[in-house]
């Protein structure tokens, strides 16, 4: 058993383990109740014996034989969740941080969010500033280029003279500001997907079939990536969804027009 606190509450465990034993003392003796602690044991989940032997039965199962290589696949295993939680409690502590900081100045604009996640991002991410144009696209292969509208929602649609194509939309009665009469049917999808990622304008589409496919395919999972981490990005910094919104549409232009 690891020792919690000694007299002078000296912590004697892992770096991760002592950060966190250290936090929750403050937070106790701040209660006034750091006496309880000693009471208290300082196993985890990992730590117990059925939970071992669990993971060991298990293991075991999926073929490894020997009881030394499973302790080891099992240490490493759990060494490696400690390290998990500990990374994922000190984005939590940070977004907590950050959002109180924000709290502490007062209102900010959104657009001031968008410019600090955006050099942020432009430092330490910078594969999320990929470009539709030339990172997704082959030049080699045929194409027709297409200008959607700077705004309005875009939608697939076809009727009895346009077999396949776009419009767009704006407004409560969903008027109709822009139609793109495509080649083939494969275009539409990857056309409504730029659009709602905030590309607009001259824009290049793959005009064979198969072609289309793949590049709508690669490009919707870079966006959802991205996406994501916008989200998680922005949701550190502020908490009120509605601002969250615009920095995240902010943001989504400024990417896009590098």
């Amino acid at each position: 058993r690891i020792p919690f606190f000694q007299d002078s509450y000296r912590l004697e465990a892992s770096n991760i383990i002592r950060n966190s034993m250290y936090r929750c003392y403050s937070v106790y003796k701040a209660m006034g109740k750091d006496s309880e602690l000693l009471d208290m044991s300082d196993r985890s989940e990992l730590d117990m014996e059925d939970r071992n032997e669990l993971d060991e039965a298990v293991l075991e199962l999926l073929g490894v034989k020997t009881k030394a290589e499973r302790k080891a696949m099992v240490e490493k295993i759990h060494d490696y969740l400690r390290e998990f939680f500990e990374l994922t409690r000190q984005k939590e502590e940070k977004a907590i941080v950050n959002k109180n900081k924000s709290r502490k100045r007062g209102t900010i604009k959104p657009s001031d969010i968008a410019s600090q996640l955006y050099e942020h991002i432009h430092e330490t991410e910078g594969h999320l500033l990929r470009q539709y144009n030339p990172d997704f696209l082959d030049m080699s292969k045929p194409f027709d280029t297409y200008e959607l509208p700077g705004n309005g929602i875009p939608q697939a649609f076809s009727d009895l003279y346009t077999p396949h194509g776009v419009q767009f939309v704006q407004g409560k009665g969903n008027k109709v500001i822009g139609n793109i009469k495509t080649t083939i049917k494969e275009q539409d999808d990857l056309i409504v997907l730029l659009a709602d990622s905030g590309v607009r304008g001259l824009v290049r589409i793959p005009r064979e079939a198969e072609e289309c496919r793949y590049r709508t395919g690669q490009y919707e999972r870079f966006v959802q990536e991205r996406n994501n981490r916008l989200g998680e990005l922005i949701a550190e910094r502020i908490s009120d969804p509605d601002v969250q919104e615009k920095v995240f549409n902010i943001l989504q232009t400024m990417m896009n027009s590098r």
